[in-house]
């Protein structure tokens, strides 16, 4: 029996004690060739209790209450952070269900810090497709400016994702310069910017998820340069995949984020992309972006083997990443087929199944 085969039943017979179950999909592997992934979309049900599953088997350290500048928190300061949790971790169910998975890998003491870089990263999203005017985005970024810097200084504004943030430091150390970079690039999005070639699209990875990484390690405690530059290639990775994910989407709004080099390359016409979607050279350009993307996977892999056990949560980002750009070779990289709009269902399976290989 395959190593992958025994894990794969060890886990299926774990879920079956807690009344959950595969439904006869054990002959699966993620050794599969690229062209052979199954998309399909499962009951939300079915997804939950995998969720739920993983929330059992996953690590855990355990924490005893709250510990505050005096001691323990009040009854009513629990509550009020509580909430505010609440907020963070409901922010990113509802609009980053990847990352929302993703935190079952984290232990439970640390989930809560990150929740809130998360859901920090959403609110700076939700500016660009919620402002009509980039003048009036300027204004809330600098908003969430003010924000980290008291926060920093001890006197974090009435704000759910600040005064999770605040409590967070007395656990963990973060750099209040990772997410100045996160907004200052947030910022300038919001007049999206052309880019002339990939070394733009692998700024605009290095100064978003990048970040986000980078602070996911230090709440885990990992200070290493083998981490740290692991984390940098997943993170130019996921920038470069959110683009292409985003495309129809961005199309549809007559916003063109491929680098003109890439356009003239192929004699790309940025107007009968935004009329016709599919055009000629389309396919051959988003291969060209796509083998960037996996390139930077392939190198942040060299570096496993002398990165520490516990910055493997915040590595495993790369998964949903490289599961895309699978999916998008079997759909010849048309970036408009609908399928690749489809929600992996089997995601927390291949995540599950990297964090105990200790692999991404």
């Amino acid at each position: 029996m395959s190593k992958h085969l025994e894990l794969h039943n060890r886990f299926n017979e774990h879920l079956i004690n807690k009344n959950y179950s595969f439904d006869n999909h054990s002959k699966y592997s993620p050794h599969s060739k690229l062209t052979s992934t199954l998309v399909v979309m499962a009951p939300r049900t079915f997804v939950n209790n995998i969720i739920n599953a993983l929330r059992v088997v996953s690590y855990r350290k355990k924490t005893v209450g709250t510990i505050g500048s005096t001691g323990y928190s009040t009854a009513k300061e629990d509550k009020k952070l509580n909430a505010a949790i609440k907020y963070c971790t409901d922010l990113v169910k509802k609009h980053d269900p990847e990352n929302y998975i993703l935190s079952t890998f984290y232990p439970k003491h640390l989930q809560k810090v990150y929740f809130a870089i998360r859901a920090l990263n959403i609110e700076l999203i939700m500016i660009r497709e919620s402002t009509t005017k980039p003048q009036l985005g300027n204004l809330r970024m600098q908003f969430w400016r003010e924000t980290i810097d008291k926060t920093f200084k001890g006197i974090p504004p009435q704000q759910p994702i600040a005064q999770v943030l605040y409590n967070s430091l007395e656990i963990c150390q973060l750099s209040p310069l990772f997410f100045k970079r996160i907004i200052d690039e947030r910022d300038a999005q919001l007049y999206d910017p052309p880019y002339i070639n990939n070394k733009d699209l692998e700024s605009y990875g290095e100064n978003t998820a990048s970040c986000l990484l980078y602070l996911h390690l230090q709440s885990l405690g990992v200070e290493d340069i083998q981490a740290d530059h692991a984390a940098s290639h997943i993170g130019k990775s996921i920038g470069i995949v959110t683009i292409l994910r985003g495309f129809p989407y961005l199309v549809s709004k007559r916003r063109m984020l491929l680098p003109s080099a890439i356009t003239s390359k192929y004699n790309i016409s940025q107007e009968e992309i935004f009329r016709q979607g599919p055009v000629k050279g389309l396919e051959d350009a988003i291969f060209e972006i796509a083998t960037l993307a996996h390139d930077h996977l392939l190198t942040a892999r060299t570096f496993l083997q002398s990165t520490p056990n516990q910055a493997l949560p915040a590595l495993l980002s790369a998964v949903p990443c490289d599961l895309y750009l699978k999916r998008l070779e079997k759909y010849n990289f048309n970036v408009f087929d609908p399928k690749l709009a489809i929600r992996n269902w089997k995601l927390p399976f291949y995540l599950w199944y990297n964090y105990n290989k200790g692999t991404f």
